[in-house]
C-alpha cells in the first residue's frame, strides 16, 4: 500500500495588512506631528483663498494635513485606522501616494474653482471619504462592506444636503465644510472610473 499526502493549503498573505497597518500609521503619525505644531503650522499649511490667490498653490494639497485641533485630528485618525482595517488594499497598493496626491489636491483646485464662499479649510476629511470609497466599492458584493459604503455615501450625502451635526461640530472646535467630503466621493468615482478604463484597454 502506498501512502499520499496532500499538498499543505496555502495561507492568505499578511503582507497587504501589515503594508496597509504600517502605511496608516505612518500617515497617522503625520498628521499628528503636524498638529503638535499648533497654529503656526496651521496657518503655514492650511487652505487660504487670498494666500493661494497670491501664489501659494502648496496650500490645495497640504490643507488636508492640518487640523482644527487635537480633537479633530484625533477623529480623522480613527477614521484612517477604520479604513485601513476595512480596505486594506487601498493602503497597501502601489499607488498609493498618486491616489492621495489625486483626491487631496483635486479637492483643493475644485474647492478654489467652484465654492469661492470658502474661504479658509483645514483636515484630512475630505481626502478619507475619498479613501473609504475607492477601497469599498471594489468589495460591494460583501453584505458588511456594502453597507459600509451606503454609510459613508449617506452620511457624506446628509451633510451636504441637510446639515452636518452641531455636536460634531462642537466636538472638532469649528465647521465642519461638507463640501469637502462631497468633492472626495466625487473624486474616488472619477478614480475608480479611470482604473476601470485603463483594465478594459486591450492589452498589446
Amino acid at each position: 500500500m502506498t501512502g499520499a499526502t496532500t499538498a499543505p493549503q496555502q495561507q492568505p498573505s499578511s503582507r497587504p495588512n501589515r503594508a496597509a497597518s504600517l502605511c496608516a500609521c505612518l500617515l497617522l503619525l503625520v498628521l499628528l506631528a503636524l498638529a503638535a505644531g499648533a497654529d503656526p503650522v496651521r496657518e503655514a499649511l492650511r487652505y487660504d483663498r487670498q494666500a493661494i490667490a497670491a501664489g501659494q498653490w502648496w496650500r490645495l494639497l497640504t490643507a488636508h494635513l492640518v487640523h482644527l485641533g487635537w480633537a479633530h485630528a484625533l477623529l480623522n485618525g480613527i477614521g484612517i485606522l477604520l479604513c485601513a482595517g476595512l480596505a486594506p488594499a487601498v493602503f497597501a497598493c502601489k499607488k498609493f501616494l498618486l491616489l492621495m496626491l489625486f483626491l487631496g489636491t483635486g479637492i483643493g483646485v475644485l474647492m478654489y474653482s467652484g465654492y469661492p464662499d470658502i474661504g479658509r479649510y483645514v483636515g484630512f476629511s475630505g481626502v478619507l471619504y475619498g479613501l473609504f470609497v475607492v477601497g469599498l466599492w471594489p468589495q460591494r458584493h460583501d453584505a458588511l462592506m456594502r453597507c459600509a459604503l451606503i454609510l459613508v455615501l449617506g452620511w457624506a450625502g446628509w451633510q451636504l444636503l441637510l446639515a452636518p451635526l452641531p455636536s460634531e461640530e462642537q466636538m472638532i472646535g469649528g465647521r465642519i465644510v461638507a463640501e469637502a467630503h462631497f468633492l472626495g466621493v466625487l473624486l474616488a468615482g472619477a478614480w475608480l472610473m479611470a482604473l476601470a478604463g485603463i483594465r478594459r484597454m486591450p492589452r498589446p
